[in-house]
């Protein structure tokens, strides 16, 4: 019974590209203001949803309202259209079948063969076969429904009662009312949309008004709710939120009123109404024709389940800050300890041209030299003979190790590299080091090795005046071949006095930077595997209460901890760091305060290691700001938030893990004056345990402690 409940209530959100159910039962309670009309709907969609359950189909597309949707326009047009005779409901039920039928082909159809959605056209289609199969039996009537007036519509300017009746028309209820506890509900959802749906109408509008000598108030009507449908797809349902958006929403206007007045002449003769056709062809058309850029950095396709317009933008935004470099494969630096990067990208000597994607490593001491005594001897080098490693695990392709190292200051042109190792890691991938010492290469041509396993030492043979280390990624197993940009999955970079989490990123020249060095007890706390239970005992300012997690695992195997309020984390790692990609649900629940304090956490201790990531604004403020904020996001995102992370320092051995985190809200351009700080620290046991969470944000303190199970612990 919950399952189909949500069913029916996300139908009604999906319309407006929702997954909020409170908006759903603001929309379903205004259908109701014309019960016949509100009833039929429900019918619809009951039906449809009831239909794909008992068919088998895929539940959770069910309960998304995936296949609910049209079957609620078939329904309330129905009795939006005609009147409701026992033989017409009898006809109307086998006509919700057949919107299912054609909603499920055509959805899967559509979004298997072009990745589109398939929109409002099962509807469209269905009411179309109908209409033309009506004509078959003269007691099927026409019926024209009207409003259900309210005391001051009579006041509104027709601008204005003409915007409530467009947006009513949306789920075939007549009259103003409707329309406007819809756009109430809309506006509490997105701001974004609002403003959309206010820019769709207004142009749309205008255009009609100055541009066209004469039109029809049925024209009017159909081209402006067709504009409102189009504005909200467009503008930030469909296609994230930017400055492009905003001008196609404009252009995707001028496009309805062409498009309505065009299926308008077209289908009068044959008695078919215009419905929803120039909103379906607009936006699957864009969409279609958007694929085919060569760039797709602007103007980006919605590519993962959609939210609010601002949550999309927010959502996408995070994740090109924080993952767009992201590989699958997680190369380290080939080396321990720290080394100093005299060479990097597009270097002042040779990392020009093809071969501009390469560092050089050395050694400097604490005083920045790089050698002892005056440097005349290979030897007086910290990095000369010290031992490098292998990026990722592979197999060695080519190896070079003849070659006599130089002199200092000596360079040998005719063996540019010098002595050499290749190494193979699939995917497509090698890397190469060059300048080794001659006869230090411990491994032979068709070894498999590990990451991390040493290749031998660095030396000064090849174009080497000194002792440094030269490595690259390229794409073949040709020693000296072209260069190929690919990051590090993971390093510390050196600042002053402390050292920064990079991931994924590529080091630049003259920087110090080090590999993490794993420690088991990080390792164990964060392990997070499928099935693992976890309970907090918890305090939100004067309310207590406990919170249980579940590491689970959905569809797509992506795992995630869900609490028993429903919220979720997402969760991956990889070998040195782990990661929270994403978090649904509430703002007071441990878990969320979980997600602040470890979006991302280095597998590796090092007291002096701090790390910086980008939170979603919606994630840190519910500041009243934010909201008024958003109906600018067309021009960026006004508001900014970041955490800063860090560990305390262990004073023995046995002491707990404890990472401070630092939240900072800042506002941009509009909101520049505003700001907001919160703090906070996650404890990890000695024994692997994340021990205790706390946070203090605005006039929010936050507190919990883990719950041992005495039994598991045993």
């Amino acid at each position: 019974m919950k399952l189909l409940f949500e069913s029916i209530v996300f139908s009604y959100s999906q319309i407006f590209f929702s997954n909020r159910k409170w908006l759903g039962i603001i929309l379903f309670a205004g259908t109701m203001l014309n019960p016949v009309i509100g009833a039929a709907g429900l019918i619809g969609v009951a039906l449809s949803n009831l239909f794909a359950l008992y068919l088998k189909f895929d539940k959770e597309k069910v309960r998304s309202g995936f296949y609910g949707f049209n079957g609620l326009l078939t329904g309330a047009a129905f009795a939006f259209y005609f009147e409701l005779t026992p033989f017409l409901v009898l006809v109307g039920f086998l006509f919700v079948f057949i919107s299912f039928f054609l909603a499920a082909a055509l959805e899967n159809y559509l979004a298997a063969a072009f990745n589109l959605p398939g929109l409002s056209l099962p509807f469209v289609f269905t009411l179309y076969i109908f209409l033309i199969f009506s004509t078959n039996f003269e007691q099927i009537a026409y019926l024209y429904k009207e409003g259900f007036a309210i005391g001051f519509e009579q006041y509104l300017p027709d601008s204005i009662s003409l915007l409530f009746r467009s947006i009513s028309v949306i789920y075939l209820q007549p009259g103003v009312l409707p329309g406007i506890i819809f756009f109430i509900g809309i506006l509490f959802f997105s701001r974004v949309m609002a403003v959309n749906i206010v820019i769709g109408y207004t142009l749309n509008y205008l255009l009609i008004t100055y541009a066209f000598s004469s039109y029809s108030p049925e024209l009017m009507l159909l081209s402006s709710f067709n504009a409102i449908l189009t504005a909200i797809a467009l503008g930030g349902s469909l296609i994230i939120v930017s400055r492009k958006s905003f001008l196609l929403v404009a252009i995707a206007s001028v496009m309805v009123a062409i498009f309505t007045g065009f299926f308008y002449k077209l289908l009068m003769p044959y008695f078919l109404p215009v419905l929803v056709l120039p909103f379906n062809s607009i936006v699957l058309a864009t969409l279609y024709s958007l694929k085919f850029r060569q760039e797709q950095s602007d103007l980006v396709l919605l590519y993962f389940p959609p939210g609010s317009p601002e949550e999309n933008l927010y959502y996408h935004t995070n994740r090109v800050s924080r993952f767009e470099k992201f590989k699958q494969i997680f190369p380290e630096l080939p080396f321990y300890g720290e080394w100093f990067i005299s060479q990097g990208f597009f270097g002042g000597y040779t990392h020009k041209d093809d071969w501009s994607y390469a560092w050089d490593f050395i050694i400097k001491n604490e005083s920045g030299k790089e050698f002892e005594d005056e440097g005349n001897y290979k030897a007086d080098y910290y990095c000369y003979d010290t031992p490098v490693v292998s990026a990722l695990e592979g197999d060695v392709v080519r190896v070079i190790d003849n070659i006599t190292d130089n002199k200092i200051g000596e360079n040998n042109l005719k063996y540019n590299w010098g002595n050499s190792v290749v190494l193979n890691h699939g995917h497509g991938l090698y890397s190469s080091m060059s300048h080794l010492k001659s006869g230090s290469i411990k491994v032979a041509e068709g070894d498999h090795i590990k990451r991390g396993q040493v290749i031998a030492n660095c030396g000064n043979s090849g174009r080497s005046p000194y002792p440094h280390l030269h490595f690259q990624f390229q794409l073949t197993d040709k020693l000296g071949d072209k260069t190929y940009k690919f990051p590090f999955s993971s390093y510390m970079q050196k600042d002053g006095e402390k050292f920064i989490l990079k991931s994924f990123e590529f080091p630049p020249e003259n920087v110090t930077v080090a590999n993490i060095e794993l420690h088991k007890t990080l390792k164990k706390a964060l392990n997070f595997r499928l099935g693992d239970e976890f309970e907090f005992e918890c305090n939100l300012g004067e309310i207590s209460f406990r919170e249980k997690w579940e590491v689970k695992v959905d569809i797509m195997n992506n795992l995630f901890i869900e609490s028993d309020s429903n919220c979720r984390a997402y969760i991956y790692m990889t070998d040195k760091i782990f990661y929270i990609s994403s978090y649904i649900g509430s703002r007071s629940s441990a878990l969320y305060f979980f997600y602040l304090l470890a979006i991302r956490v280095p597998l590796g201790y090092h007291e002096k290691l701090e790390w910086h990531d980008p939170i979603p604004a919606r994630h840190a403020t519910s500041s009243f700001i934010r909201y008024l904020s958003e109906p600018f996001l067309f021009l960026g995102e006004q508001i900014r938030s970041e955490i800063r992370l860090y560990f305390e320092e262990r004073i023995n051995s046995d002491d707990d893990f404890v990472i401070d985190g630092e939240l900072s809200t800042r506002g941009k351009m509009l909101f520049s004056g505003f700001s907001e700080k919160g703090n906070g620290k996650m404890v990890i046991s000695n024994e692997g345990e994340i021990k205790s969470l706390e946070f203090e944000l605005g006039k929010k303190y936050f507190n919990c402690n883990l719950i041992i199970d005495e039994e598991k612990s045993e």
